[in-house]
């Protein structure tokens, strides 16, 4: 699924076959372990929130913090992986996402928590950018869109596997130990990126594979209405993934469902966000993918407050409906990495994809800030999830209007 064929008439000329296949393999594993830290607190949540005897509204806080440091790292890492090499800045993220998840697990307060959490997000947020870049650079353009989004694929099924997991070791090691394990793999994980073949711009000298000021190249050349809806639609969409992502399992647990299997839920939305990008990733195929992606995200965002209905109503309907929320809401935005590698030029490919995430990560920060104050206001789950669907609806309507310079009629 995630090797491609190679079109040895494209210029740069690509890696070799095995290159590519490793090059992305790599990738794909680092999405996996990033994904897992990045939603790993959201698993923690309720155990948490115990031990320091939080009050659930009050948790927003401790996932804003992650969010916010996963929006410095985007931003600034994908800007400067286009500048000074990109294997070497997912690297540089990777150690610093280890080194601050492991010291999470001697966290004496939430204050402590929370600033741990946002350093850890700017490792977290920094391997995004240079994981889709380097695949990018790796591929065939036929198959460039196509195989970054399986690659990216990673990021839910790291949750589906830290959410299983973590339900499954959390009687035993408790929330320490789940930070420990997941520090001590992302540190591995930067060992394996070791293994990455240079690509063709990599190989070139520090300032030379890219432009020196990245970010000013990202609206020129006819980009602006694109790029700034895809930023908007980015933001909207992750406010509202994370608002579900961090709150579903804290929502069920509130109406009686136990810690165990409300940590499930999660992994069931991110179980419809695998399903729902490998399909995608059909449909991504292409002169101009947005409208397609647009209209499943669309489709999603209509069943958000079915699902505020069903809460309380059976614990079956509600992993119905989140798996179908995932499958089309969250499969879609699973799927903005490889838009932004089919909609940005090679020189800033790291930086779209950054600039794009980065915009994000500041919606998943609003996201489950805004989702603690509407807990917290014990507004009817009707209510609160009509709420959220509104944003998701707004974004699929803004990307079905981008379109690559070069594609508009």
């Amino acid at each position: 699924m995630l090797a491609t064929s190679l079109d040895t008439s494209s210029s740069p000329p690509l890696a070799t076959t095995s290159q590519s296949k490793t090059a992305v393999v790599v990738c794909f594993l680092v999405t996996l372990i990033d994904g897992y830290d990045t939603l790993m607190l959201a698993f923690l949540a309720p155990l948490i929130s115990k031990h320091f005897s939080m009050p659930p509204g009050s948790f927003g806080k401790l996932f804003a913090a992650g969010y916010a440091g996963a929006a410095i790292g985007a931003l600034c890492v994908g800007t400067a992986a286009d500048r000074w090499g990109r294997k070497r800045m997912m690297i540089l993220s990777l150690l610093i996402a280890g080194v601050f998840t492991l010291l999470c697990a001697w966290a004496d307060s939430p204050t402590e928590l929370m600033v741990l959490r946002l350093l850890a997000g700017i490792g977290l947020g920094g391997a995004i950018p240079c994981a889709a870049a380097l695949t990018g650079e790796h591929v065939a353009a036929g198959r460039r869109t196509q195989t970054v989004a399986r690659m990216f694929l990673g990021f839910p099924i790291g949750a589906i596997a830290g959410g299983a997991l973590t339900a499954a070791v959390m009687p035993l090691v408790g929330w320490r130990g789940v930070f420990i394990g997941g520090g001590a793999v992302a540190l591995l994980m930067a060992l394996v990126a070791t293994a990455i073949p240079p690509a063709p711009l990599d190989a070139q000298a520090p300032g030379d594979h890219g432009h020196r000021k990245p970010l000013s190249l990202l609206f020129a050349e006819g980009r602006a209405l694109g790029a700034s809806l895809i930023c908007l639609a980015a933001f909207l969409m992750l406010m509202v993934t994370y608002f579900l992502v961090s709150w579903v399992p804290t929502v069920l647990t509130l109406n009686g469902v136990d810690a165990q299997r409300a940590a499930l839920a999660g992994v069931m939305v991110n179980v419809g966000a695998v399903v729902g990008a490998l399909g995608m990733s059909y449909l991504i195929l292409g002169r101009n993918p947005f409208p397609r992606v647009a209209a499943c995200m669309a489709a999603g965002a209509l069943l958000i407050p079915v699902f505020g209905f069903s809460v309380g109503g059976g614990v079956a309907m509600s992993f119905i409906l989140v798996f179908c929320v995932g499958l089309l809401l969250i499969g879609g935005q699973q799927n903005f990495p490889a838009l932004c590698v089919h909609f940005f030029p090679p020189a800033v490919r790291a930086t779209g994809v950054g600039t794009a995430m980065a915009c994000g990560r500041l919606g998943s920060i609003v996201g489950p800030v805004i989702g603690g104050m509407l807990v917290g206001a014990h507004l009817p789950w009707s209510e609160l999830f009509v709420i959220a669907a509104v944003p998701a609806l707004i974004a699929g309507i803004a990307l079905a209007f981008v379109k690559k310079p070069e594609e508009r009629v």
